[in-house]
């Protein structure tokens, strides 16, 4: 054998094994999604969202096989390339970490939907607004059929989930109990639920300091916290007449000397409506219908209260949930979590077809026929 052969050899069992490394990894897929839903929106953000995509390892070994679908949402300030690493996941990523999950049996082989909510707010709390635009539109309506078409999924409510990290946990909440047709898991990891009453009043003075930033100079010199409060109240209190950030505020500065703080009586009863507990209550059967329900915070965060509140309200309306609390801050645990939430719902999705894909297509269309005239 020459040794130009033998060197050929050699290149083809790296390759191989290489290849074969990947299909035990699991692969990204990164796309460019349009998204009409979030058309003509009035802070001007592209309707053409990035969309980061894990595929398990036997995606490309069988051409018949479909899977499960998860949507990760990610907190304020974040993006769809959150759970890939760095920021505040740290060397962790999802690749490995699927990989190792799989190896344990900790979790079964799924697809894994990553979108990019990040709007000129720093955050769209996934929230369907005048001013914003359509961001629950975006992820129930235009993600899901999307990845349904392209992508070789379950397309059934008993096979997709959604879940997210703070602003993404109050997000996924939110969708899971407003499009329970959609989803059979969701939950939430150290959910930013701050619509809560208790926690708009306890922020009224953080309220009435934003009501007083007048442009985008003054927005980008605020807190981070503060700059949530004007993209919360965007989605949730959207004045189309106010611009740059179109929106009305719970509490605002009076221009007396000294300045008073008022509540503002019609936007604060918005906040009330949209409170997560609130919307519980109102959602009491779609949230029984839930195969599994996800909540987890850690002690040493400034949220645990928002979790413990909604594990207290859904106790009492006697719905199901996993709740967990552990020692951690805000931002630690994160890829811990998503591995706890991954294996609730691995072993509560349907991953097998419980319908015809042509009964299936049926559904979707009646849906979006539904949201059509809705």
């Amino acid at each position: 054998m020459s040794k130009r052969m033998r060197v050929a050899i050699l290149i083809a069992i790296c390759l191989s094994l290489t290849a074969t490394a990947i299909a035990q990894d699991g692969r990204i897929v990164r796309e460019t999604v349009y998204s009409p839903s979030l058309e003509g929106n009035l802070l001007g953000d592209s309707p053409n969202r990035q969309v980061t995509i894990y595929l398990p390892p036997s995606y490309d070994d069988g051409l018949d096989m479909a899977y499960p679908v998860v949507y990760l949402l990610h907190g304020y300030t974040g993006n769809n390339e959150l759970w890939m690493g760095g920021s505040y996941i740290g060397a962790a990523n999802l690749v490995s970490s699927m990989s190792s999950w799989l190896k344990s049996g900790k979790v079964k082989e799924m697809i894994l939907v990553m979108p990019n909510s990040r709007n000129k707010l720093n955050g769209s709390w996934y929230t369907n607004s005048a001013a914003t635009g359509n961001w629950a539109d975006y992820i129930v309506r235009d993600l899901v059929s999307y990845i349904d078409s392209n992508y070789r999924t379950l397309p059934q409510q008993e096979s997709r989930a959604v879940i997210g990290h703070s602003m993404g946990g109050y997000g996924a909440m939110k969708l899971g109990m407003l499009y329970s047709e959609l989803f059979s898991c969701m939950g939430g990891m150290a959910g930013a639920y701050v619509t809560s009453i208790t926690h708009v009043d306890q922020n009224s003075q953080g309220y009435a300091l934003v009501s007083l930033t007048k442009d985008w100079q003054g927005f980008n010199s605020l807190q981070w916290f503060n700059q949530a409060d004007i993209a919360l109240a965007a989605a949730i209190a959207p004045n189309i007449n106010r611009p740059p950030f179109y929106c009305d505020l719970p509490f605002v500065y009076t221009d007396d000397n000294p300045r008073k703080i008022v509540k503002v009586e019609e936007v604060y009863n918005k906040y009330a409506e949209d409170d997560t507990v609130r919307l519980a209550e109102k959602h009491v059967w779609a949230l029984t219908q839930m195969r599994a329900i996800y909540i987890d915070c850690g002690t040493n965060d400034d949220l645990i209260g928002h979790s413990r509140r909604l594990h207290e309200g859904l106790d009492k309306l006697g719905i199901k949930h996993f709740y967990r609390e552990f020692s951690c801050s805000h931002t630690c645990c994160v890829m811990t979590s998503t591995g706890d939430a991954l294996e609730v719902f691995s072993n509560a999705m349907a991953f097998e077809m419980l319908v015809s894909v042509e009964a299936a297509g049926k559904l979707a269309a009646a849906w979006g026929q539904i949201r059509k005239l809705e």
